[in-house]
Parts: C-alpha cells; structure tokens; sequence
C-alpha cells in the first residue's frame, strides 16, 4: 500500500522527528511518502521518498508551488496525519496550515487516517471551526490523550470515530547499554511560551545559580526547536548567568543516549519529558500546556508538574527536594507508565492495520 505521512517534519523539531521515526517504524512493509516542509532533510534524515507540503501563503506559493505536492498525493492510496499537537490555536497559523493540507487531502479522494495525535487548547471560533472540518474527515481518528478526546467530542466530532491512545514516540525503546548517571548533572529544556519568557529566565537563572553554589550542579541545556520557537532564545539567557553546556541533539535517539547518563531531568518540551520517562530518569516537568498535564495527570508524578504561571524558584527548590527523596519512587513510576504508554501506542499501529484491511477490501 502507498501512504502519505503528513506532519509537521522537517521544521528542527526533535519531538516531531520522533513522531516520524515511530510512525515509519509502525508502517514498515508499506511504501511511504513523506510531506515535509523540509523535504531534503527529510529525505537525508530518514531515507524515504518526500514531497513538500502543500504551500500556504503566497511566498510558499511561490518558492514551492503546488506541482510536486499535487503529483506526489495523487500516487498514494491513503494519507496518514501523523501525530504531535497540529491542531492549537495558541498559535492560529498552525490550524489554517493542517486544516489546509487536509483540503488536498479530500480534494484528491484519499482516505485520511489520523495517527496519534494531540488536539488543543481551541479558544477560538476559527480554529475550533477548522479543526471540526479537517477532523470530520477522517475515516478513523487516534489521539494521544483523553483531554484532546475530550477537546474533539465538544466541537461535535462523533465519538465512535475517535480513540485514545498515545504518543507515537512511546514506541521507542532506549539503547541496550544503561549509562552510569553523574550526581549532581541537570539535563535541562526550556522553550519560549508566550508572555512567561520573562519569567522562565530570571526563575531558572536564580535556581540554577543556587543549585551550582550548594551541590556543584553542572548544566547539559537541550534545545529541541532551531527555528520558529527557538528554544535558544530561552537558553542561551540562561546560560550566560549560570554557566552550563548547549545540546542540539541530531535525534531523538541522541537525546535518549545523553538524558541516561543525568542525575536529574527538569523540563517544558513534551518529547523531551517522554525521553525522560523512555529513560527512567527523575524528572521535574514544567507545564506550559494541557498536554503536559495530560502525560501526569492521576498519577504518583502528578504533585511534581509546576504550571508555567505558577513558576518560582522557591517551588522549583521545594519540588527538587521532594523528588531526590522519592528518586527510586519516580524510577519505578516512570518504568510502569513507559510500559503503559507503548502498549497504548501501539494500539495505533493496530488501527491502522483495520484501517488498511477495510480499504483494501473496497
């Protein structure tokens, strides 16, 4: 069977490219084709045949043009959407973009599987009006948590079409060799969010810098996005204050490697706190968005989640604290959820197969 993967690949993203190597490691067997907005990096990155993502804007329009996207999508037989949080308004552009790729999608007759995705905050008529219409025309829709299920059934999509699973990246599974953690290493994500940049700096300068005078602490900073929501932006303020190294991981799996052999994980990206949770290793998690939430939400690690309104360097130090005394706690936590999370997700690659069975029987 032809499938074409869309998503948001391509873009510096590591959470993104994650989704991507799990999504072509559950479809093996099929041939794919991969809609990228960088298709060149997609095609040395990962190795299958590519085409750019159909351009919204008249730049794109321009730069790219429709041709190899229209000729590209009328040789596949079904496209997935391939998980991470497309459909948010925080960030309008981001449901007009999607919503855009889906209208080819039905403009060409392809069935559409959705695959594992996130869906929300939607605060806005718009945006609950686009993700409605590009939802609605799925044949079967998988979600990585109960709250963008939840999100779905409000704006009116009918529940038997949508099942919760969860991330596609749970399906990896860390490198055989265990690294031996270094005491007092912080592996450490910090990502731009809207008005709190502010804050994030000066609280994770103030906290860090203490943490370096009392225990010796030394920095590994992980910059997961290079361009648009540039995590540097965030990390180099930082860094400049406190000291510390920057880490760009190439991939995924780079970041599993590194994150083994820290101490203590403290995090905002959702990809890096599922690397953290891959890896077993304590983890405070930063929350700037429901998905985070929803990775925790009714379980031991609940308690340790700090909303990005509510950041301070005196809760940071109180949260710490607890967490290095219920260090092999969170251990055995996180082992139980990772085993729970990659059933879960392979339950996508399951519906997928009933997906593909009923069409090849059309």
């Amino acid at each position: 069977m032809k499938i074409g993967i869309v998503g948001n690949y391509g873009a510096t993203n590591i959470g993104d490219d994650a989704i991507l190597t799990a999504i072509l490691k559950s479809l093996s067997g099929h041939e794919i084709t991969v809609f990228s907005a960088n298709p060149d990096k997609t095609k040395i990155d990962f190795g299958v045949h590519v085409a750019p993502l159909f351009p919204l804007g008249i730049r794109s329009l321009f730069k790219i043009g429709f041709r190899k996207s229209i000729s590209a999508m009328r040789k596949v037989d079904a496209v997935v959407l391939g998980g991470g949080g497309l459909f948010q308004d925080n960030h309008l552009y981001a449901c007009f973009i999607w919503a855009w790729q889906i209208f080819w999608v039905v403009h060409l007759r392809k069935p559409l599987f959705i695959f594992g995705t996130g869906v929300g905050p939607l605060k806005t008529r718009i945006g609950k009006w686009l993700t409605k219409w590009a939802y609605s025309k799925a044949e079967i829709i998988t979600v990585r948590d109960d709250y963008s299920k939840d999100t779905l059934s409000k704006i009116g999509i009918l529940e038997h079409k949508i099942y919760t699973t969860s991330d596609p990246a749970f399906v990896y599974r860390k490198p055989g060799i265990s690294k031996e953690r270094t005491k007092n290493v912080f592996i450490i994500s910090l990502r731009p969010w809207l008005k709190y940049n502010s804050r994030i700096i000066s609280t994770f300068s103030s906290f860090l810098e203490k943490l370096k005078k009392e225990k010796n602490a030394e920095f590994i900073f992980t910059s997961m996005q290079q361009i648009k929501e540039h995590d540097q932006r965030i990390i180099d303020a930082v860094c400049r204050k406190v000291g510390g190294e920057l880490y760009i991981p190439r991939h995924f799996t780079d970041l599993i490697s590194v994150m083994q052999s820290a101490e203590f994980a403290i995090g905002m990206r959702y990809h890096f706190l599922i690397a953290a949770m891959l890896t077993e290793t304590p983890v405070l998690p930063i929350s700037y968005s429901p998905k985070i939430d929803e990775l925790f939400n009714g379980t031991h690690m609940e308690s340790y989640v700090v909303p990005v309104s509510h950041l301070s360097t005196s809760v940071l130090e109180k949260n710490l604290k607890r967490l290095s005394v219920d260090y092999n706690n969170v251990k055995i936590f996180e082992k139980m959820q990772k085993l729970k999370l990659r059933d879960l997700a392979e339950k996508n690659v399951d519906m997928f197969d009933d997906f593909a069975k009923t069409f090849d029987q059309k």
